[in-house]
């Protein structure tokens, strides 16, 4: 993958299945199929579990922690995850889109082929991160706190990485279409970027190319 050392979740050898989650703490199970819209989910707590094609729409989640769990083709679409706090995850096949994760912790997380679309990581903290095939079009990825994180072929049109260093990221292969960037550009120093995305850029900024 990215070279990026992301600790793998630890779950364990057996897992107990959970009909209904209402919140609160959960460990050690495993959540099938819940159906949850406009829930108060504040600072719950889910740790060691495996969270399969569960529906989360619009439900206040400010302040939880994930710890150890892999969560498979779930909806958290418009749902308030800030400062919510994701530690050895895995997250496949999921959607949150418009969600805000603003302020978020998120160590040692795997985010692949998933929909992002508009969702707010603005000053979010990323260690041990990789983003890779999530469709990530006018998300806000704005004064990211991050190291040892990738972006791998994610689409980023029209989002914004306004105060988010992107040096060492490997764009080539995904879209930077209309990429919302400070005035000076600084953010996509030592970035690597394909030659046709450098025509693009070249656009944005004002630069004419013969």
């Amino acid at each position: 993958m990215s070279g990026v050392r992301i600790l793998a979740p630890v779950l364990p050898a057996a897992l107990t299945d959970a009909a209904a989650w209402p919140g609160g703490e959960l460990a050690g199970a495993r959540l099938h199929g819940a159906s949850l819209a406009g829930e108060d989910l504040r600072e719950c707590r889910l740790e060691g579990c495996r969270v399969e094609s569960c529906r989360l729409l619009g439900c206040d989640l400010r302040g939880a922690v994930f710890r150890d769990c892999v969560f498979v083709n779930c909806d958290f679409s418009g749902s308030n995850l800030r400062d919510i706090w994701f530690l050895r995850c895995t997250l496949t096949g999921v959607r949150a889109e418009g969600a805000d994760v603003s302020g978020a912790r998120l160590e040692h997380v795997l985010l692949k082929d998933s929909r992002l679309e508009g969702v707010n990581l603005d000053g979010a903290s990323l260690a041990g991160c990789v983003f890779a095939d999530c469709r990530m079009a006018g998300a806000w990825l704005t004064g990211l706190r991050a190291r040892d994180w990738k972006l791998e072929r994610c689409d980023l049109t029209r989002a914004s990485v306004v105060g988010t260093l992107l040096r060492d990221q490997d764009l080539s292969e995904g879209s930077i279409e209309g990429l919302v960037l400070s005035e000076s550009a600084a953010e996509l120093r030592g970035a690597v970027v394909s030659p046709l995305q450098a025509v693009e850029l070249a656009r944005l900024l004002g630069v004419r190319v013969r």
